[in-house]
């Protein structure tokens, strides 16, 4: 019958309320964190959280980054898809990353990386393969 995680999450925040209850009352924070065996940054830690105070102080925290790095914004991807769109409209128009990236220019804007365009395309079944390839080799346009 063992404890669920949920138990030793309060559990651990009844460790950390106590932790800040001695350091309170004065007791020295090495004689505590070695009592509790627990590290000196986990003792500052929390001693850290416990002064902003909130009143979750003892609560974890979500360690997820709030936005992703690699994550493009929807409006970005949607003027992607746009101009590769309205690039495929245009008879012998180039349609790849570099018109794609030189349309943005154009206009102004940013643009992502290389890759990040490709995955874009990619995603919404924008790439096509090329018809003058087999799966073997180049097809001769001379014989």
């Amino acid at each position: 019958m063992g404890s669920s995680s949920g138990s030793n999450q309060l559990n651990e925040e009844e460790i950390r309320k106590t932790a800040i209850r001695r350091h309170l009352k004065g007791e020295n924070p090495k004689a505590i964190y070695t009592d509790l065996e627990r590290s000196k940054k986990w003792f500052f830690k929390w001693l850290k959280r416990y002064q902003t105070g909130q009143d979750d102080w003892c609560k974890d925290q979500p360690t997820a980054p709030l936005r992703k790095p690699t994550q493009i914004d929807e409006t970005e991807k949607q003027r992607i898809i746009s101009i590769r769109n309205r690039l495929e409209s245009q008879r012998f128009a180039q349609v790849g990353v570099s018109a794609i990236k030189w349309e943005l220019s154009k206009l102004g804007l940013p643009f992502p990386s290389d890759r990040t365009i490709n995955r874009i395309l990619k995603r919404e079944g924008l790439v096509k393969k090329n018809r003058l390839y087999t799966e073997r080799g180049r097809v001769s346009v001379l014989y």
